[in-house]
């Protein structure tokens, strides 16, 4: 377990804890359970769990989170690793409800046999089986007779699994959004809280039990980036297996049709914590952060010839990922003693020398409204004037109150179409940091701009993305999940409706709505004649933007793909309102065989539950007449 120190000296504490999650169901005079080290499956992870049983028979079990869920009837596939040089005999591995709750007279949903054979050396075992029964937070245990078994390596996986990784609902959450692009890993995790933290690609490839562990950076924090006022969330034991490593992310992003983004550390930690630097000078930030940079790219893209397309295609896809994209560092930014723009220029010339075709994009720091931001900006501005390959787009991250969002959606109408923008993470946070409708609105709201301008602003992802139930260090989150289900917030529903009704044009187009009570009109005329790729400026003016208050402001967006045009109106207002008539370049628009999807909100603090998504996409039937309820956004498709 990790802790950290806000000490002068930025100190990290670790305390070796090897039996959390894992326990013996016995006294010790019937069975003994240690962490060994040395002589283990692999040297990249040095430990392994020695079981021995002195008499009868024994067990010992996991935690899992809040404990293992399981499926009545689905399918489950066992892996592990084992070594016994002198037992000889039968596992008896079960899955069962904890003092027999959840159901059914306790329930034990699984319990199998393993017939195993002496080995001197690591063994693979695998077995599969049904569950008969479903549990939640139960129990997975591991029984054995006298004798004794070192373990390496145990996994429990569900058979349904897309590609053998992915649990099924999330990735369906996921591919449903019909994201253009997925960035991964992250975030400051890129950077960790000190470079050998860091998160290393290389680490991450090979076989799964191969992979080296590593402690999260998230577990460093005795504070929890929470709603102001809870009590801090302490999660020591938040650690990295690395199961899900970089061939899973281009695996995935190729399965939901997305483009990978992979974001890379740049030889420094993260600048909130340590700064920890790699000297600019040093043999080491060549050898280890740039060519890790020139590796990915042969990993991703090169041939079974090469040595790392080699490992791609013994990991089981000889086909190339097609990488286009690569993050130059996460939230960087120059100070006196950290040279982040040297080492992106550095990083530049070596990956165009090598792979010219490589988009790369630069960070504007965390924020967008500081000196940094500033000179971020100045700085790629400059180099970008002399080599228009030096960045594709730049990074810039915002997390801010819903009334910044409705405030700044024409943030980008009059920005520098120099150098293209990457809103690479962005959230509203509301006081208390909860996922409800009002954050939703506002990053509705907000996303009528980032349409509007999408000549300038060529990639938007919002973040966090997925977050364990009772496990989150952050919040809000777009997907929530425990062992069982998954919920998806209003924001999520929100990313939902603008990835599946967009266009890669924005249109000329006016909106004339109708409030309930009929007596105001508001009218939206939003200009815009060109294609993203050739926009110089558009503006979008309405009737409403002189009032005081955000949220008693119409948004609209019209955008199409050649065959449809796609409408989009945001009602963060109290009262409904209906649309009178559309026009799309000069032309009215007949709405009554329009297809209308809607996100009703209710109210603005109305949340999702898990397993009553209320707040959710629902297609409602067409009028010449199309209401828009108070607190809602709508997708209309011609």
């Amino acid at each position: 377990r990790r802790s950290w120190s806000e000490r002068p000296d930025k100190d990290f504490h670790s305390e070796w804890d090897c039996n959390y999650g894992w326990t013996k169901t016995d006294s010790d005079e019937i069975s003994s359970m240690q962490i060994i080290t040395g002589n283990a499956l692999c040297d990249k992870n040095p430990h392994y769990l020695k079981f021995c049983v002195k008499k009868d028979s024994s067990s010992f079990c996991n935690k899992a989170y809040d404990g293992v869920c399981l499926q009545e009837s689905a399918d489950y596939n066992l892996t592990m690793w084992i070594r016994n040089p002198e037992y000889d005999g039968e596992l008896t591995i079960l899955c069962k409800s904890k003092n027999g709750e959840n159901t059914n007279n306790p329930a034990t949903a699984v319990k199998t046999k393993i017939k195993i054979q002496k080995s001197l050396e690591w063994q693979k075992i695998c077995a599969s089986f049904t569950a008969t029964a479903k549990i939640k937070n139960g129990i997975f245990e591991i029984k054995q007779n006298v004798g004794t078994i070192d373990y390496g390596y145990i996994s429990l996986m569900p058979a349904n699994a897309v590609a053998g990784v992915f649990r099924k609902d999330l990735f369906c959450m996921l591919k449903e959004m019909s994201p253009g692009f997925l960035r991964f890993p992250g975030g400051c995790i890129v950077e960790g809280a000190i470079l050998d933290n860091r998160y290393n690609w290389k680490d991450t490839v090979g076989k799964t039990w191969q992979r080296r562990w590593n402690w999260n950076r998230w577990a460093a924090h005795d504070f929890f980036m929470g709603a102001p006022g809870t009590s801090p969330k302490c999660c020591p034991y938040y650690n990295q297996s690395y199961g899900l490593g970089f061939y899973e992310y281009f695996l995935l992003s190729e399965l939901i049709g997305a483009k990978p983004l992979p974001v890379l550390n740049v030889g420094i930690s993260c600048q909130f914590q340590t700064s920890e630097l790699c000297s600019i000078d040093s043999p080491t930030f060549f050898d280890e952060y740039i060519q890790s940079a020139l590796d990915l790219v042969q990993f991703a893209n090169g041939d079974s010839s090469t040595k790392w397309g080699a490992i791609r295609t013994q990991m089981g896809h000889p086909e190339p990922f097609n990488l286009e994209y690569i993050g130059i560092g996460n939230e960087q930014w120059q100070t006196d003693t950290v040279d982040f723009f040297e080492r992106y220029t550095e990083f530049e010339k070596a990956i165009h020398q090598q792979y010219p075709e490589i988009k790369l994009i630069g960070s504007a720091g965390p924020d967008v409204s500081s000196q940094r931001y500033s000179a971020a900006w100045n700085f790629f501005n400059k180099e970008f004037s002399s080599n228009k390959n030096f960045t594709v787009a730049i990074d810039e991250h915002y997390y801010m109150k819903p009334e910044w969002f409705f405030n700044h959606v024409h943030m980008y109408d009059d920005f520098s179409r120099n150098i293209p923008v990457f809103a690479g993470e962005y959230a509203a946070h509301t006081e208390k940091k909860e996922n409800n409708v009002e954050a939703a609105l506002a990053e509705a709201a907000f996303m009528t701009g980032l349409e509007r301008n999408g000549d300038v602003v060529r990639f938007a992802s919002v973040a966090p993305l997925f977050a364990r139930k009772n496990y989150e260090q952050w919040i809000p989150d777009f997907i929530w999940f425990d062992g069982d289900k998954v919920m998806g917030t209003p924001g999520y529903y929100v990313q939902k409706l603008f990835g599946n009704f967009t266009g890669n044009a924005f249109v000329e187009h006016s909106v004339e709505l109708a409030r309930e009570d009929e007596k105001n009109l508001i009218n939206t005329n939003c200009v815009l004649q060109n294609e993203f790729e050739n926009k110089n400026e558009s503006k979008c003016k309405s009737e409403c933007e002189s009032e005081k208050n955000s949220c008693n402001k119409i948004f609209t967006s019209v955008t199409t793909n050649g065959k449809n045009y796609f409408i989009k109106i945001v009602n963060p207002m109290e009262c409904s309102t209906f649309v009178d008539s559309v026009k799309i370049e000069d032309k009215e628009i007949n709405l009554s065989n329009a297809k209308i999807f809607l996100i009703n909100g209710q109210s603005l603090d109305k949340k999702n539950n898990f397993g009553q998504d209320d707040v959710c996409i629902k297609e409602i039937e067409s009028s010449p007449k199309i209401e828009i309820p108070k607190f809602s956004v709508c997708a209309i498709v011609l």
